[in-house]
């Protein structure tokens, strides 16, 4: 076994050992990689502790909402299994109540999202993968797809975006900006696969990795330009027919600016 797996396997054992018959955590799962069964020897932990009515409000407690540090509480439950190098509290991506912690321990370097939340407003996602549960925890209900009027809306707003952005890109590529190229194409293949998830009524879904691969020179940038342009162009009529409010196809202005190479940088 790779030697970073068995580390983080080894861990993750031993926080379920400890942890599993603590009085103050009655039930935890891990999401991400591990519950979708793609871990591989660069993934963290992604575990949820339910923290019981007791200790909720010490353990839960937000001092803060972003940090580079935690309470001492907090701090104190993550070092008993080893020493965080790194630690950084995000209660942007906390559940309700809850709190988000971000640690990587030194010697192992091992990462783990430490995700508490209280018992009173628990609910296991469906996708999560059960460490332990002595209280019964509900299973979060499916998520339903949006409703036709708010996907037709967003729909329409992201194709506009999308428009406006690969306009800008192409400026920076004629400035020979391959980074700022390369960012953009990633951002507007996502676009596209939102607008792509809209018209089909689906519930948005985790996907892992890029959406696009590297355009290292001025005509694959160019080229991919193009493609994205052409794929959001086939869905246009498709959110005009759900009711969504769409231009003329902006295509031919971006085929006008890849024309316009100019002479000096400061020209675009």
């Amino acid at each position: 076994m790779n030697a970073a797996i068995q580390t983080r396997d080894e861990l993750l054992a031993k926080i379920v050992e400890q942890l599993s018959t603590d009085e103050r955590f009655p039930a935890a799962w891990l999401t991400g990689s591990y519950a979708r069964g793609q871990q591989d020897a660069f993934s963290d932990i992604d575990i949820t502790l339910v923290v019981s009515d007791e200790h909720r409000d010490v353990l839960c407690a937000r001092p803060w909402t972003v940090s580079p540090q935690t309470t001492k509480e907090r701090r104190d439950l993550f070092a008993a299994f080893g020493e965080p190098a790194i630690l950084h509290e995000n209660n942007h991506n906390a559940p309700e109540g809850g709190t988000f912690t971000f640690v990587a321990y030194a010697g192992s370097a091992v990462m783990v999202d430490w995700i508490l939340r209280p018992l009173n407003t628990a609910l296991r996602p469906g996708d999560s993968h059960l460490l332990w549960d002595r209280v019964g925890i509900p299973l979060q209900s499916p998520a339903e797809p949006e409703s036709l009027e708010k996907q037709t809306s967003e729909a329409s707003e992201i194709v506009a975006f999308f428009w406006m952005m690969a306009a800008v890109t192409v400026k920076y590529l004629h400035r020979g900006d391959s980074i700022f190229v390369n960012t953009w194409l990633e951002e507007l293949a996502k676009l596209v696969y939102e607008v792509e998830r809209r018209v089909k009524g689906q519930v948005w879904e985790y996907k892992g990795g890029s959406f696009t691969e590297l355009a290292a020179t001025p005509d694959d940038q160019t080229r991919a330009v193009r493609e994205l342009c052409e794929r959001m162009e086939n869905l246009m009529p498709l959110v005009k027919s759900m009711g969504g409010y769409v231009m003329e196809s902006p295509r031919p202005v971006i085929e006008t600016l890849i024309a316009r190479a100019p002479d000096h940088p400061g020209d675009l």
